[in-house]
């Protein structure tokens, strides 16, 4: 047979067993914050006193306030035990979370207690003195003597109510605190139960509200952001409708400025271009009758000539001096072969594609 282990199961080495003590000690820690502690309620606890007296108290986190008259809802009623009828003791632990205090209380009374197990009754109350120390108020008696006391008190109804034990320094409900205030010891297994299971529905509805009015706050805060945010996917939505809508003027109006430019770039290289009409009337009207082409060559807006005539330089000066002509002149020096009576010649000249060109050539040159 495998052996069996007995110990609990510990992922990762981690104890979930104490997580819900360590979140109870988490949470205790919390509310006893400052910011926090005034989320506690104050419940009110009619009190019977050992001398037959009956005064009025709100309790919170342990602390008893006095009051002069009842506080509205109903009170939790409340028993004091006489100091003479309780065994006191008074330990100094470290700064320890509540259900360890309450282990180490615990244990102490089993050591300490003259009374058998199921006949000890206990309570205690705990009070940081520095960082370092924990007093804790011990009080021990018998269930006997607490039962005798209920039933002196006529009050061992149902419900039962809190037995609650003064220490010496506040058995007159003096105490140190101020205002009258004290930390009561409250012995276990009474009526307590009903004071903390209204003090943590307290608590817990006040944390609702609490979390609830953040979240309004948060609400609050986020509203404008989201109204903007809202509003601007509103126009990007109609500003993306509108494109679609105007999609198809978009897409001719592009048409028609890539038809703009072809033409805008027809109408420069027309520019730039000349007309073989003006041309040749220019040429007809300024070559003298001894010379003539052989050769003629448009390139853009200039010309190059080849021929022959009596004298080049002559036409040169000539051509120059004709409307819309410029950078005249002859690309070779004008030969003469031997015995030939003309001059061979190539001449390159510009002309103004505006005077010359297909557009206005005609018009131009004729004026």
């Amino acid at each position: 047979m495998n052996p069996t282990s007995t110990e609990p199961r510990r992922p990762f080495g981690i104890d979930t067993a104490q997580w819900p003590a360590q979140w109870q000690a988490a949470g205790a820690l919390l509310l006893g914050l400052p910011v926090l502690r005034r989320l506690a309620p104050r419940l009110p606890v009619l009190l019977h006193q050992a001398d037959g007296r009956t005064t009025h108290w709100l309790v919170a986190q342990g602390v008893a306030q006095p009051v002069a008259a009842a506080a509205p809802g109903p009170a939790i009623r409340a028993l004091q035990l006489p100091a003479e009828r309780v065994l006191e003791r008074h330990l100094t632990l470290p700064p320890l979370a509540a259900a360890d205090v309450a282990q180490a209380v615990a244990l102490d009374v089993a050591a300490a207690s003259p009374f058998g197990a199921e006949q000890t009754v206990w309570g205690f109350r705990s009070e940081r003195l520095d960082g370092e120390r924990l007093r804790v108020d011990v009080a021990i008696t018998a269930r006997a003597q607490v039962e005798q006391s209920l039933l002196a008190a006529a009050l061992a109804g149902d419900p039962l109510p809190e037995v609650w034990v003064l220490p010496a320094t506040t058995a007159t409900l003096a105490g140190a605190m101020p205002d009258g205030a004290m930390r009561p010891i409250v012995l276990q297994g009474f009526g307590e139960g009903l004071r903390q299971a209204r003090a943590r529905r307290g608590i817990g509805q006040r944390l609702g509200l609490a979390a609830l009015a953040l979240l309004v706050l948060a609400a609050l805060a986020v509203t404008p952001t989201a109204l903007q945010r809202a509003k601007a996917r509103q126009a990007m939505g109609a500003f993306d409708a509108m494109q679609k809508q105007a999609a198809p003027q978009l897409a001719q109006r592009e048409a028609l400025m890539k038809q703009l430019e072809r033409l805008q770039t027809l109408a420069q290289l027309q520019e730039q271009q000349l007309a073989l009409g003006p041309v040749l009337d220019l040429l007809t009207r300024t070559l003298p009758d001894g010379a003539w082409l052989t050769g003629l060559r448009v390139e853009g807006n200039k010309l190059v000539l080849n021929g022959l005539a009596d004298d080049a330089a002559a036409l040169v000066q000539r051509l120059a001096e004709q409307p819309g002509a410029h950078d005249v002149r002859l690309t070779s020096p004008a030969t003469r072969g031997a015995g030939a009576a003309k001059e061979t010649f190539i001449i390159e000249l510009g002309l103004d594609a505006h005077r010359y060109g297909p557009v206005l050539g005609g018009k131009e040159a004729a004026s």
